[in-house]
């Protein structure tokens, strides 16, 4: 009889242990669908995402990211983090992509995957107006405080290309304008994609770009960051071309203006 109680005993943990791994999402996209919700890592950046008069999120990104979760036939939700966390948060699994009008650079490449890039930008230096006479070119930007998104691209410019005399970094886009429109900072080195959106409105009407054709550092292009070797990086690559054959993209890139739409890597 013990040796019955045991045999039954060691089945029903192989069967249980058996009946776990079946149900286990085998891959990031069965765990996007088994639990129902996409879950995308942003930060506040306007155009790409960003909170809108009414409440809700808005942006190029935004909306992407959204028409992908419909197509999967789940929810939605943006979680802000903070941008030097992002592997972080995408390894731990609090999130399941970063889309936000990120940089796919070699560097990040090595502990991330992109998607196809879909968008490109380049970085350009913000100063208050009546500093836009003095601060004119890029040997003057380097005597100069410059404020960045901690790792960013805009970091790495300012410490690796212009070398700049005093780097301010702060945890969002938003701040390095901020610190630029309070005094604290004489510069700040932004995306261009941002920088054309909001510079010499609300909040930054006294800010200005330095002109772009004397001052622009490092063409980059956007993708949306997954996990090392995700199933993910392939099911959105399609949505992204699609979107692109079918004009969804372009819409999107007219309604927010300074969207650049990398159509070379969209129709390969």
């Amino acid at each position: 009889m013990k040796k019955l109680i045991a045999f039954v005993s060691a089945m029903a943990v192989a069967l249980c242990g058996a009946f776990l791994t079946a149900c286990k999402p085998s891959s990031d996209f069965e765990r996007v669908i088994d639990k129902g919700t996409f879950v995308v890592g942003v930060t506040i950046y306007e155009p790409m995402d960003y909170i809108d008069g009414d409440g809700e999120w808005a942006g190029f990104d935004a909306e992407v990211a959204a028409l992908v979760a419909a197509e999967w036939g789940v929810k939605i939700q943006y979680t802000i983090i903070k941008w030097n966390n992002k592997v972080a948060e995408l390894d731990s699994y609090a999130i399941d992509a970063i889309w936000n009008g990120m940089t796919a650079d070699a560097e990040l490449g090595k502990q991330i995957d992109f998607s196809a890039s879909y968008a490109e930008n380049k970085q350009v230096a913000v100063v208050k107006k009546s500093d836009a006479d003095r601060i004119t070119d890029g040997e003057r930007i380097k005597a100069c405080s410059v404020a960045v998104e901690r790792g960013s691209a805009g970091d790495t410019v300012a410490t690796e290309t212009v070398k700049a005399a005093v780097v301010n970094r702060v945890d969002t886009q938003v701040n390095a304008l901020l610190e630029v429109a309070s005094g604290a900072s004489e510069v700040a080195i932004i995306d261009y994609v941002m920088a054309d959106s909001v510079v010499g409105k609300g909040d930054y009407s006294e800010l200005a770009i330095v002109d772009p054709d004397t001052v622009s550092y490092d063409r980059e292009v956007f993708a949306v960051g997954l996990r090392k070797g995700s199933d993910l990086t392939e099911k959105i690559n399609a949505l992204l071309k699609k979107y692109y054959a079918d004009g969804t993209l372009r819409e999107l890139a007219d309604k927010y203006g300074s969207v650049a739409l990398n159509t070379s890597a969209l129709s390969a």
